[in-house]
């Protein structure tokens, strides 16, 4: 090794594939990584010098490394990628999307969270962390609003009303692109209305629902609000889910089970959505068309205690109940499967 250049370079194309393949820890004022030169999780990378990462086994390793990201032969072609991909925005947006996607990831996965870490709204740190990122401070999500006004063409970085929703719910489409965002506040709960939706690609129809099944799930909730959805994801981890952005938008989620029925051959659907007028309306509609299309083995309408009207309500005033409620209409799904296997015996 050089003795001009004492330190190995790593090259990772931003800091967020950075900490992610290096399995990065937040501790605090520094992360705690694996060593790529020991593979053992004892090194440290401080987070005011993230170009520089050290193995904390002085004795059996400890190598000193410099971090470079996005090498400026491999700009053009990134940059070229982007532009392929985004054809229909700008420059300017193109670079607002691909910054906007990075801090909502690394956000979500390493920033620390009193709100979210504590159990927001009876959610486990454990559920929300996949699908929120917590921006902490007003003046984060100011800085946020300032980068992203290509994309939204409006600034609202001088909103306190706005700055102050520091909750994220990122919602991404089929290519895995940012779509749009939710956004909610635990700097304010009263704020009203609770949440706003912002579009942050304005060059296609952006998806508006959430939607996460895991390949060898029986049961898949379609409920009202990604809120409502992860509610049921927190007493079942293997729950697939799919959750509207409000109980009008329901016409996305229609064409995406008629589309995609092999997908829901096999699964449970079950239908969750709020307990009112504007829910009753939501669930005939996705019913009819469960019915109309044959999607799915068969279909139910989850039945929320007499004090609650939503899935998020119902796991915070009763969890107890609410797990017994899901829990027996996943036995009648394994029941179900099991009258079927008997059925279809030679």
């Amino acid at each position: 090794m050089s003795k001009l250049n004492p330190y190995k370079k790593l090259v990772f194309q931003n800091i967020e594939n950075a900490l992610s393949d290096l399995n990065a820890e937040d501790k605090g004022r520094y992360f705690i990584c694996n060593c790529p030169e020991c593979n053992q999780h004892e090194a440290f990378m401080y987070k005011n010098n993230k170009h520089f990462i050290q193995c904390n086994r002085e004795n059996h390793c400890g190598s000193r490394m410099m971090l470079e990201f996005h090498e400026k032969g491999n700009m053009s072609a990134y940059e070229q990628n982007m532009a392929k991909q985004y054809p229909d925005l700008t420059t300017e947006q193109r670079q607002s999307l691909d910054w906007s996607n990075r801090v909502f990831s690394y956000a979500k996965n390493y920033f620390n969270s009193e709100a979210l870490d504590n159990g927001y709204r009876g959610l486990s740190k454990q559920t929300t962390r996949g699908f929120v990122a917590d921006l902490q401070h007003e003046n984060i999500v100011q800085h946020v609003f300032q980068k992203a006004e290509p994309l939204l063409n409006k600034d609202y970085s001088d909103n306190s009303w706005m700055c102050k929703r520091n909750l994220i719910f990122p919602l991404y489409g089929e290519d895995n692109t940012l779509d749009r965002v939710l956004l909610r506040s635990s700097i304010d709960e009263n704020l009203d209305p609770k949440e706003i939706q912002l579009i942050f690609n304005p060059s296609k129809e952006t998806r508006d629902f959430f939607m996460d099944i895991p390949q060898d799930t029986d049961n898949v909730v379609v409920s009202e609000s990604i809120l409502d959805a992860l509610s049921f994801r927190e007493i079942d981890e293997n729950v697939g889910i799919m959750a509207l952005t409000g109980a009008t938008k329901t016409r996305q989620v229609k064409e995406y089970l008629a589309e995609h029925k092999d997908q829901f051959a096999d699964k449970h659907l079950l239908i969750a959505m709020d307990d009112d007028q504007a829910g009753w309306k939501a669930t005939r509609d996705i019913v009819n068309t469960i019915e109309e299309e044959g999607i799915g083995e068969n279909w139910s309408v989850f039945d929320y205690t007499s004090e609650t009207k939503d899935a998020n309500e119902n796991l915070q005033q009763n969890r107890k109940a609410f797990t017994k409620t899901y829990n027996q209409m996943a036995a009648r799904t394994k029941q179900h499967e099991r009258v079927m296997a008997i059925e279809h015996e030679p």
